[in-house]
């Protein structure tokens, strides 16, 4: 007799968990504003500065801000004064923002926006130096730096109270620095330079003042039209208290009346020297 097995299959039922698949709503999509690039000269305290991985400053937030409710984003770029405005020609970047004199010479090659700060040119020197007057100036080294409206001022004092000798610097905190170690004997920058520097630490004192003031815009190729909506948006600013409140926040003090950082100019600043 021959054994059989007998297999018998059983029926193994699997319940498969099924994977419950949720699709999120998407949040609605928000388009990035168009960029705007600024040029900078990003060493001035109180106008315009490093900070941290970004920028601060009086002007910083001036332009920012602008630029914001003119449908802006801005985008800094860090440069040498020297070079601002042949980078502004040769379109690398739009606005050349860097506490821009604005002047007869330099409103023949280029537009400028409407007036946010004012400015002038002073002779520094550290506060024990023997110099108490341009009439100091002979046999001496100042310094300035390159291209700025401070450093054409320096070469007009050259007939009066020359000869001097003049040492050029691409960016502010070197002449500064030459200045505190001696390696210059005097410095030609601009009055709310000193004052920013005078209030961190008081080093410092001035032994001249230029005569004139000069009105403080960015400046842009002849012919953008884009000046227009600027400077639509920063008269916003000067009127509802935005632009003398920054003022107020770096300066440390209330805004001067009449100065440029509140008045609104209903027409174009045309500069008379």
């Amino acid at each position: 007799m021959v054994e059989q097995t007998v297999v018998v299959e059983k029926e193994v039922q699997v319940e498969v968990e099924k994977e419950v698949v949720i699709t999120a709503t998407p949040e609605p999509t928000v388009e990035a504003l168009p960029k705007i690039k600024v040029a900078s000269n990003a060493q001035r305290i109180i106008q315009w500065y490093r900070e941290g991985d970004g920028y601060d400053g009086y002007e910083y937030q001036v332009i920012k801000e602008a630029l914001l409710r003119a449908g802006y984003e801005m985008e800094v770029v860090d440069v040498a004064f020297a070079g601002i405005f042949a980078g502004l020609q040769a379109e690398k970047w739009d606005f050349a923002c860097s506490n821009i004199f604005i002047t007869q010479a330099r409103e023949e090659e280029m537009d400028f926006t409407t007036p946010y700060h004012s400015g002038w040119e002073i002779l520094a020197v550290l506060k024990d130096s023997p110099m108490n007057g341009p009439e100091d100036l002979a046999g001496k080294t100042v310094g300035t730096e390159t291209g700025t409206s401070q450093s054409a001022w320096l070469a007009s004092l050259t007939t009066e109270y020359g000869p001097f000798e003049t040492n050029f610097y691409e960016d502010a905190e070197t002449q500064w620095g030459d200045l505190q170690n001696g390696r210059i004997d005097a410095l030609a920058t601009g009055g709310g330079t000193f004052i920013a520097r005078q209030a961190a630490d008081p080093l410092y004192k001035v032994i001249m003042n230029s005569e004139a003031s000069y009105m403080v815009g960015c400046a842009v190729r002849t012919g953008d039209t884009f000046v227009e909506k600027f400077d639509a948006a920063l008269n916003t600013m000067k009127e509802d208290g935005t632009s003398a409140a920054l003022f107020e926040k770096y300066f440390k003090f209330p805004v001067p009346d009449g100065a440029p950082d509140v008045t609104v100019f209903t027409e174009k600043y045309v500069p008379t020297k």
